[in-house]
């Protein structure tokens, strides 16, 4: 019998289970994207429900594929940023708002996200009647947990507390924040420590999952947060980017949370899943996002031919782009910052799919390249390699282009998926196989590739990423929504 974790990565577009043994390795894994639901402008809500039916299809699913009797415990790296409410029945009483929705109050000036704030004092104000009935506000975690252990769990932790009335220095609720948005503590769940084992899988989730009842739940963490421990990140001064939906780089700054400058263009203060340790986050909507708008709008031949020939459109996609020079020869994309208008710059006639293709990756890559810069000046520091991880870095070409508009070694990890890696290497700690995170790390995570700069490319990206900063800060500053023109 081998010690296998059951982690659930529940992300912005979809979920997935996957099996890990102690030592890291992926044994099984199932995803389901959630279906697409047509939105007005402006607003981005999930029903919760459909997180746990993509937990209960696809853990359905890898249960099939191994021993459940060898599955020693539960934990999650999950999305934050999410909040919505329910009544004392555990009732939702109003969709979870993403961070997407624009219907929220600016909260900048609290030196954080603060989302679930902004969100929930929208709906307060917007939909009193519906507000009077709220029993507790809460986050997608505390929703996972509570189907994992039983309607009597309602829990949250740091890295997605945060976006609450959380105070940073004891990382509990603040009562002076908690007066001053009317928003009191008893309104929120308890706040735990990640790796700290929660209670038991109820019978009843237990039957929904195909799982055994009574498997310890281990308490994960952000996604984020969890991504950097599953790439070994968790020390002073060590950074990684993340090419996913979004794109998203951190570096840990140490033991308290460094406060950015206010800007036009916000980085954040955020805690890791690693006790007393703080990140820096900085993070672009619709980049990797942009790659699966082009694939559904413009690529259908290609998906068929790729679904015909059990391709990855991806990988068609992205050889398309390789046969486009560095820079895109002039085309520069500029991602839509949530619903606010993106641009095209430089088209020409010359201009090809592939050259579109290759300028939407390079847009990742440069708005990774904006904020980890803009996070080196604030911590007064300067890198020389980033570890780099989610969808996008499964393209060679991606991963070289990152190395080269950031003009750093960037390091590759054996498991891509490296959030739910991190939530695994927390549970293995929460059951006592491994007796120190560092201990679990060494045994666990694993790199496969590295990619240097290209000295040939770095002057074509140092001119584009002049002209990207700027370009952003205009779109963003004019805050133009999505509508009419």
């Amino acid at each position: 019998m081998s010690d296998l974790l059951c982690v659930f990565d529940v992300g912005t577009t979809g979920s997935r289970t996957i099996i890990f043994d102690v030592n890291g390795k992926e044994i099984a894994r199932a995803y389901k994207e959630y279906p697409v639901v047509k939105q007005p402008v402006g607003v981005s809500e999930q029903d919760p429900k459909i997180w746990w039916r993509a937990i209960k299809n696809t853990c359905n699913q890898v249960v099939k594929k191994i021993d459940r009797n060898d599955i020693i415990g539960i934990s999650a790296g999950i999305l934050r940023g999410n909040s919505f409410i329910i009544d004392k029945n555990r009732e939702v009483l109003h969709p979870s708002i993403l961070p997407m929705d624009e219907r929220g109050v600016d909260l900048q000036q609290e030196g954080g996200m603060r989302l679930a704030i902004s969100n929930i004092l929208w709906l307060k104000n917007e939909k009193p009647d519906l507000f009077s009935k709220v029993y507790k506000i809460i986050f997608t975690e505390t929703y996972i947990y509570m189907k994992l252990c039983g309607s009597d769990l309602l829990i949250t932790e740091p890295t997605s507390a945060i976006n609450g009335i959380m105070n940073r220095n004891t990382l509990d609720w603040d009562s002076n924040l908690a007066d001053r948005f009317d928003l009191p503590v008893d309104l929120w769940p308890e706040i735990h420590t990640p790796g700290e084992i929660l209670g038991e899988l109820s019978s009843e989730a237990a039957g929904e999952l195909g799982l055994k009842s009574k498997i310890p739940v281990v308490l994960g963490g952000g996604d984020q947060q969890c991504s950097a421990l599953g790439m070994g990140v968790i020390n002073q001064n060590q950074a990684k980017v993340t090419m996913g939906t979004y794109t998203f780089a951190h570096l840990v700054t140490g033991d308290e949370p460094a406060q950015p400058p206010e800007g036009d263009i916000p980085i954040f203060p955020v805690p890791h899943v690693i006790k007393g340790k703080w990140m820096l986050e900085g993070v672009m909507p619709g980049t990797g996002i942009a790659l699966k708008w082009f694939k559904d709008n413009f690529s259908r031949l290609q998906n068929k031919e790729c679904e015909e020939k059990n391709i990855n459109t991806y990988d068609a996609l992205t050889k398309e782009a390789e046969e486009v020079t560095a820079g895109s020869e002039g085309l520069l994309f500029i991602p839509l910052q949530i619903f606010r208008k993106g641009t095209i710059h430089g088209l020409a006639w010359n201009h090809s799919r592939g050259h579109m293709i290759r300028s939407i990756l390079e847009s990742a890559a440069l708005s990774a390249q904006m904020y980890l810069g803009m996070i080196e000046a604030i911590a007064r520091t300067k890198i020389t390699e980033v570890k780099a991880d989610g969808g996008g870095m499964n393209s060679d070409l991606w991963a070289q282009i990152l190395a080269d508009v950031m003009n750093k070694k960037v390091i590759i990890p054996e498991v891509k998926d490296s959030s739910a890696l991190g939530a695994a290497i927390l549970g293995f700690c929460g059951c006592k196989n491994y007796n120190s995170i560092d201990n679990a790390i060494e045994k666990m995570v694993r790199f496969e590739k590295e990619f240097n700069p290209d000295k040939a490319n770095l002057k074509v990206y140092k001119k584009l990423n002049r002209l990207f900063m700027p370009a952003i800060l205009e779109i963003y500053r004019k805050k133009r929504v999505t509508k009419g023109i």
